[in-house]
Order: structure tokens, then C-alpha cells, then sequence
């Protein structure tokens, strides 16, 4: 059978997972301070709201993961919950320890 992380299509949900979630955060940056993500993560951590917008962007992630649930394609929906998963705890591991 082999492990699933050298299936392709679990590799592809995974990089989606990555990739919603920063396109997001940077359409976010670009409305809010023309562009300049990192002096928008530091003014959001200024305000100790930063981890709310994080999480936020990580959400994202429900609308392909529901969407490839439904159509019946379990292996890049487990690659997107795997990464939004490792995302969730890097979010709160940057909360308690930053």
C-alpha cells in the first residue's frame, strides 16, 4: 500500500492548504497596508490580535476541504485538514510563546 504522504494528489491538498491561507493573508495586507505584510504582522502583534487574524486566514481552508469531501476525493481533502491541522498549531504555538 505504501504512506500516504508519496500519494499526489495528498501532496497537491496539501500545498492548496498552504497556499489559500497566504493568498489570503495577502489579499488582506493589500487592503489594509498596500502590501506590506510584515508591517502589518507587527502592527497586528502590537495590538495582540495577530493569532485572531491568522487563524481567520487558515479557515479558508473549510470551503476546498468540504468541497473535495463532497465529490468524493478523500485524499487531497486529508492533505488540506493535515496542513491546516500542523497551521492551527503553529498559531497556537505562537500565541503562548510569543
Amino acid at each position: 500500500m505504501g504512506f500516504m504522504i508519496n500519494d499526489s494528489l495528498f501532496i497537491k491538498g496539501a500545498v492548496l492548504g498552504l497556499i489559500l491561507p497566504a493568498l489570503v493573508f495577502l489579499v488582506y495586507s493589500n487592503i489594509v497596508m498596500e502590501g506590506d505584510m510584515l508591517a502589518l504582522y507587527y502592527q497586528l502583534k502590537a495590538m495582540d490580535v495577530h493569532t485572531h487574524v491568522l487563524s481567520l486566514c487558515i479557515f479558508i481552508n473549510l470551503i476546498p476541504f468540504l468541497i473535495l469531501m463532497r465529490s468524493d476525493r478523500e485524499k487531497p481533502a486529508k492533505g488540506i485538514l493535515m496542513v491546516t491541522i500542523l497551521l492551527a498549531l503553529f498559531v497556537m504555538i505562537n500565541k503562548f510563546l510569543f
